[in-house]
């Protein structure tokens, strides 16, 4: 009796070359994209800043592929906090890769052993944020002289804004509350809670208010809980709430501190050690709705502009984002980073002396206004 012939088994060699192949493969994916970016910019100053941005856009290279190939995926695409990486351990990514668990709160332990449980949801109605960036480094010449004098205790009057203080002129705000200062809190973040941003925020509240007499409002509400991803999601709400509250609003400010490593923070200004700031805007390249963002990059140069002419390298730049983060909502919203999680107390702090005066100045000189 003949028996039936034999499937050929391939060997484990054929296996593991085929795994080294696609990893190699997949290397070199994404070399080519790093040089694509890199071919499409070429004013670059601060490659750290660049890595940390680019870091962000790689982590959507495959949900972007399988938008395009696999019919309905496009659905269920999240778009998550665009610094989550960043401040993710490494057992937490773990478990995001493995079982798509993005933190280890006790909700996504559950839902992730009871598939049912993902059904049962919060109401909420949060249109998409943005999830990655790709910087583009404004680059400026800085003027030979200085041309409006530092505030004083009474600012001169060609600082004081005309308008009634009963109007709200500016908004602040955070998208990423917990975050710390070492040197302040012995915290890179203070987790569910509101860390020393929100100090940041209030202490250049007040000062707008008191010093110059421009009426701000400062948001202290906690958008980066568990879980994290969600912090832009919630504080879009926030900031729509706001904005339909106090639609006199001129200028919009989510306030954070870098995360850059390596990236020096710290500048020399008038004898005293300030903490360097960041200007990020945000663009329309994700392909969400921002019909404005140029204005918004417009306003985050003359502020740059004033900044170089007070005080020439108190930032570091503007940073372009392929990320929207929520400035659709205003033409005047800007993120702004002062020092990173190593600056202390009393550098940050003269920093919001010198930028109360930048924006009280930029304000004098376009009190006009907007409409959305």
């Amino acid at each position: 009796m003949n028996s039936l012939p034999k499937k050929p088994i391939l060997p484990e060699r054929f296996w593991f070359l085929l795994a080294v192949g696609l990893t190699f493969f997949t290397f070199l994916i994404g070399v080519g994209i790093c040089l694509i970016e890199l071919s499409q910019n070429h004013s670059l100053p601060y490659p750290l800043l660049y890595l940390k941005r680019l870091y962000h856009l790689d982590s959507q290279v495959g949900r972007n592929f399988f938008s395009r190939v696999i019919p309905g995926f496009k659905r269920y695409r999240i778009e998550d906090d665009p610094d989550f990486i960043l401040d993710t351990k490494g057992a937490d990514l773990l478990l995001r890769f493995l079982v798509n668990i993005r933190n280890p709160s006790p909700q996504e332990m559950f839902k992730s052993q009871f598939p049912l449980l993902a059904l049962i949801e919060e109401q909420k109605n949060y249109a998409l944020t943005p999830v990655s960036l790709h910087p583009v480094v404004e680059q400026r010449a800085l003027p030979e002289t200085r041309i409006i004098p530092p505030p004083r205790e009474k600012p001169e009057n060609h600082l004081l804004p005309q308008k009634r203080l009963d109007k709200t002129r500016v908004l602040i705000y955070h998208s990423h509350t917990s975050e710390s200062y070492l040197p302040v809190s012995g915290k890179t973040h203070l987790h569910n809670g509101r860390g020393d941003v929100v100090r940041v925020g209030e202490s250049l509240a007040t000062k707008l208010r008191e010093v110059y007499n421009i009426q701000t409002l400062h948001c202290e509400t906690i958008h980066d809980h568990y879980p994290f991803r969600d912090a832009y999601k919630r504080s879009e709400q926030t900031v729509k709430q706001l904005l339909t509250e106090n639609p006199e609003v001129e200028v919009v400010l989510d306030i954070h501190r870098d995360a850059t490593p390596g990236l020096d923070h710290k500048v020399k200004i008038k004898g005293k050690t300030a903490a360097k700031l960041i200007l990020v805007v945000g663009s329309e390249r994700m392909g969400l709705q921002h019909p404005h963002w140029e204005k918004n990059y417009s306003f985050a140069k003359s502020l740059l502009e004033i900044m170089d002419r007070l005080y020439p390298n108190l930032a570091h730049g503007v940073i372009l984002a392929e990320a929207r983060y929520n400035q659709h909502l205003h033409p005047q919203s800007i993120i702004i980073e002062f020092g990173d999680d190593k600056s202390t107390w009393e550098e940050v702090s003269y920093s919001i002396q010198l930028f109360s005066e930048v924006l009280a100045s930029y304000l004098n000189l376009n009190s006009t206004g907007y409409s959305m």
